[in-house]
């Protein structure tokens, strides 16, 4: 059975329901979604390579967690259910920013979120090909050489932290 998601304005107020596979080609449709960037203590972030699998940005890479918010939902319970399925964990959370990500296939009001965890992580094989801790040089320096394919809400997010310009 297809997901069902609520449809929201700019305000992010609920204005009817949807199909996955209808917000996802229909930027008109204002969804929503979550976002998680974690952090290690020695401020790096953890990143995704995103699966061959997904239905948008496949193996492009990501911030930690990302998914989006189910009909009836809320944004901190589809963010804690989207770190135990990608990353295998539970940890606290802190809601740092909400803001509307438009892209070309698609429309989200985007939570974003941050944590602090060295791991381990369980990483889900069906969501992830792979994973690991960038320092801002890091990613800087590999996504200048193209070695690293960022997606569209996930350049987004990372800008929003200051990590991308």
């Amino acid at each position: 059975m297809e997901e069902i998601f609520d449809i929201v304005d700019s305000d992010d107020k609920v204005v009817g329901k949807r199909k996955r596979s209808e917000v996802h080609g229909n930027p008109n449709l204002i969804h929503r979604s979550i976002a998680i960037i974690i952090f290690s203590r020695d401020r790096r972030i953890f990143l995704q390579q995103r699966s061959l699998m997904k239905d948008t940005d496949p193996m492009k890479w990501t911030i930690s967690v990302s998914g989006h918010v189910g009909q009836g939902d809320t944004y901190e319970k589809a963010a804690e259910r989207e770190l135990k399925e990608e990353l295998g964990i539970n940890i606290s959370l802190t809601q740092i920013a909400k803001y509307l990500v438009r892209s070309p296939q698609e429309t989200e009001m985007t939570a974003l979120y941050t944590a602090v965890s060295d791991g381990p992580f369980s990483l889900s094989v069906e969501e992830i090909m792979d994973g690991r801790f960038f320092s801002s040089e890091e990613l800087s320096r590999e996504v200048k050489a193209g070695k690293i394919d960022l997606s569209y809400s996930g350049r987004i997010a990372l800008e929003k932290i200051g990590w991308l310009k």
